[in-house]
């Protein structure tokens, strides 16, 4: 009987898991580590891009630009970040840019919060990086 629900417990939990194509576009930082992002001035707001495609990753830190690349073949929920690298201007304030770098090596799940939000999280399910879609202008 353990079995049993264990393994429909398993079956369950993946059918909500999010699909890897949930996490393409551009995405806005909006928390890291349970503090919402406000970037020092002059700074930008940090953003991810996923292009689920190509298994490519890039984006702004709040001060530099980063990529790398994820594996598009992960299970549902996973996210299996490779290296990323950075580049390595020197800004005023730093300290965005470092709990970011730090919270993404971190990061090894997603999961859908809602049509527009996105939570990256730990080994432990616990979130880590909160995204927002970021709106493009219109032409």
């Amino acid at each position: 009987m353990t079995v049993v629900m264990v393994a429909l417990s398993s079956c369950g939990s993946s059918k909500n898991a999010a699909a890897i194509s949930t996490l393409g576009g551009t995405w806005n930082i909006i928390e890291v580590n349970g503090s919402a992002v406000v970037p020092a001035s002059g700074q930008e707001f940090p953003f991810l891009t996923f292009d689920v495609t190509e298994g490519r990753v890039s984006g702004n830190t709040g001060c530099n630009r980063v990529s790398g690349s994820f594996d598009t073949k992960a299970k549902a929920g996973t996210l299996s970040l490779g290296a990323l690298v950075s580049t390595r201007m020197a800004c005023m304030d730093m300290t965005l840019e470092n709990k970011v770098l730090a919270a993404l090596n971190e990061v090894e799940k997603f999961k859908k919060l809602s049509d527009n939000t996105m939570a990256l999280s730990g080994a432990n399910g616990k979130s880590i990086i909160v995204l927002q879609k970021k709106k493009m202008p219109r032409m």
